[in-house]
């Protein structure tokens, strides 16, 4: 990114009717921020869910547009600034969607202790722009407090500044108790579509109430257990936790035979003792079910073929038990697609379990927020 123009950052500032006096620009991709949920970043410094050797893979350009999406990215950091700003350049211009802009190409911040984070506020570019600055805290009292900023779901970020008070204090945020990330692979459901600001996704609401890192590769009507995408998750090392939510993109039973075993095989040969989650889809609407075919007995044969060759370290849960037929209604957009309480819910099922995992593989969730 390079330094920042400073007149530029002043000009928009107040041309959004911000006062740019007393603020100093911070380099979020320096240290002593903690950047979340992109894995090779430490190495390319690009705010990206794949490396940039992945362009030249066998991905499908789905695959890879989504990638380019910062969905579960966080930023995490302790001040004592009484303001926060945001400056921020988007991939895509802004237009209407299914989803709030807020959600699609905005941020979200949450302040507060490890396991006691509350939301705060957000920003979004107004439609037809790529480019925004936003005042996203100014409270009246100055106190040192731990933050994390939540990035776009269905948007792209080339460019963040964050501004704060030139006197205020910047520090390291408290470290998170479960070292080792959770990996997830799956749908536009996983990728967020369709919560209303990033925060809300149940993958970012597990990650704070476990306050474990979670890589979200999720990609919208992409998640077809694609061999390739098996062979990039594998490089992860350590990861806590590997868990599979593809049910919805799988296409048809054939493929889900074919291509689900040999998606596992590929994350076995390098974590061969890293529990594994398959998870089913959520119950969906009369309009989506006709639509959208049923696998969840085909993931299950999987599943069982498995266990029953020694695979010790693998676990289902059906997502059908999330919630009843009915709740639909209301837990979702469009039948399938999650509201702000679909994820809660989603949120609330998935983290017993996940909990019990991680204590079970001796790590050390946190406590329930």
């Amino acid at each position: 990114m390079g330094k920042p123009d400073v007149k530029k950052l002043e000009s928009d500032l107040r041309n959004a009717k911000i006062d740019p006096a007393g603020l100093r620009w911070a380099d979020p991709r320096e240290k002593p921020f903690e950047v979340l949920g992109f894995y090779w970043f430490e190495s390319e410094k690009r705010f990206r869910r794949f490396p940039a050797k992945a362009e030249k893979m066998n991905f499908r350009q789905g695959v890879l547009d989504h990638a380019a999406c910062t969905a579960g990215g966080q930023l995490r950091f302790r001040t004592d600034s009484r303001r926060i700003v945001l400056w921020v350049r988007s991939v895509k211009i802004a237009d209407s969607t299914s989803m709030s802009e807020t959600g699609r190409s905005g941020f979200d911040l949450y302040t507060g202790e490890l396991g006691q984070e509350i939301f705060w506020d957000s920003a979004a570019p107004a439609c037809g722009k790529k480019e925004y600055v936003r005042e996203i805290f100014h409270p009246a009292e100055t106190t040192m407090r731990e933050f994390r900023l939540n990035f776009p779901l269905y948007n792209g970020v080339e460019e963040l500044w964050i501004g704060l008070e030139k006197k205020a204090k910047l520090l390291p945020p408290a470290p998170l108790p479960v070292e080792r990330p959770v990996v997830i692979y799956g749908t536009s459901i996983t990728q967020g579509g369709s919560a209303t600001r990033p925060g809300s996704a149940f993958t970012n609401q597990l990650s704070r109430r476990l306050q474990v890192e979670f890589l979200n590769f999720g990609f919208s009507g992409n998640g077809q257990n694609d061999p390739e995408a098996a062979e990039l998750l594998a490089e992860i090392e350590d990861p806590a936790m590997i868990v599979i939510d593809s049910e919805a993109n799988s296409v048809s039973a054939q493929l889900v035979l074919e291509r689900v075993p040999r998606f596992l095989e590929i994350m076995r040969e390098k974590h061969p003792l890293v529990p594994i989650v398959i998870v089913t889809k959520v119950p969906y609407g009369p309009r989506y079910a006709c639509e959208i075919p049923v696998f969840k007995e085909e993931f299950r044969t999987v599943f069982k073929a498995r266990k029953k060759a020694g695979d010790k370290n693998i676990y289902f849960v059906d997502g059908t038990k999330f919630w009843s037929p009915k709740d639909y209604t209301e837990n979702t957009i469009d039948g399938a697609h999650p509201t702000d309480l679909g994820f809660t819910r989603m949120a609330d099922k998935l983290e017993p379990v996940l909990r019990r995992l991680l204590e079970k593989y001796g790590y050390a969730p946190g406590k329930k927020a």
